[in-house]
């Protein structure tokens, strides 16, 4: 006889369940295998939650992994998006695996969350949605570069992206909905070293920008196609600003060698003397310098 089920019987007669008859020894086989399923069951559900919590904490180290990727970036002066866009490094093509790990990871549980019930499916989000917006500010960035070094690709928020992002940030949208709004606190201000661009496509806009520069460069592009660039640049430049203004954006976009710096010195050569904006005062101006000594800038604000 199986332990489990030697248990079951010995607790059952300490409770006095009765054996004597044939049907009671069949109605209490019945009550036994109905509680060796549940204990199955019970059984199943333990060691899914230990698989759980190991594969989580391991998701942990995998984003810390990439945390040190990016402050190792950083100390190069070219930031993380950039470096592993270039493929500078041995350590950038390393990130490739670091990436399609945590991808795969959230992408099962988006599919998941999406089969569940909907009232199960909300309180499993309210559990995870705080990780999984800063895995999409983390790994989206470098899903955009890769999807950049293809030659000719543009429009990556139309074109490339996954879905699993776009459900990640529908479903923060309408967690945020619920919460009050307000303009930036201190707090933020003072986080803003080491503050995640809040945008995860924010660097697909800042390729699209490029883009829009060399067309409008371009000596073959029509009127049609300089209209539309110059109206994509005038939107990116108040994006821009904006996001900068609501301390939104990481010091990192700052960074000499990054993508967003090489197209303000793409589009400064293109506006003329004297347009005027905002975003044109803070970067003509080098208020960027600032922007992550948090007193030093308020001082220009």
């Amino acid at each position: 006889m199986q332990p489990l089920k030697a248990g079951i019987i010995l607790q059952l007669e300490a409770i006095g369940v009765e054996m004597n008859t044939q049907q009671q020894k069949e109605d209490t086989n019945n009550l036994i295998s109905k509680f060796e399923e549940r204990e199955k069951v019970l059984v199943e559900e333990q060691a899914k939650t230990r698989d759980s919590i190991q594969k989580l904490n391991l998701i942990k180290i995998k984003m810390v992994q990439l945390e040190w990727y990016k402050k190792y970036c950083k100390n190069k002066e070219i930031g993380y998006y950039d470096c592993y866009k270039n493929q500078l490094w041995r350590r950038d093509r390393e990130v490739t695996r670091l990436k399609k790990f945590l991808t795969n990871y959230r992408k099962n549980l988006v599919e998941s969350v999406e089969r569940k019930p909907q009232k199960e499916g909300a309180f499993i989000r309210a559990t995870w949605l705080y990780a999984g917006r800063n895995y999409r500010r983390m790994v989206e960035p470098l899903d955009i570069a890769e999807y950049y070094r293809e030659n000719g690709n543009r429009d990556y928020q139309t074109h490339g992206r996954s879905r699993h992002y776009i459900l990640l940030e529908q479903w923060q949208e309408e967690e945020d909905a619920n919460k009050l709004t307000s303009s930036p606190n201190n707090k933020k201000k003072e986080d803003v070293a080491g503050v995640l661009t809040e945008d995860s496509c924010f660097w697909a806009k800042v390729e699209d920008a490029l883009i829009s520069c060399k067309l409008l460069n371009d000596g073959t592009s029509n009127a049609v196609e300089k209209q539309s660039a110059k109206e994509n640049l005038d939107m990116f430049e108040q994006y821009s600003m904006d996001q900068i203004n609501k301390y939104a954006v990481s010091p990192e976009i700052f960074l000499k060698e990054s993508s967003f710096m090489r197209w303000w010195k793409m589009y400064r050569e293109i506006i003329e003397a004297s347009h005027d904006s905002g975003l044109c005062d803070f970067m003509k101006n080098e208020r960027y310098l600032q922007y992550e000594k948090r007193s030093a800038f308020y001082e220009t604000l």
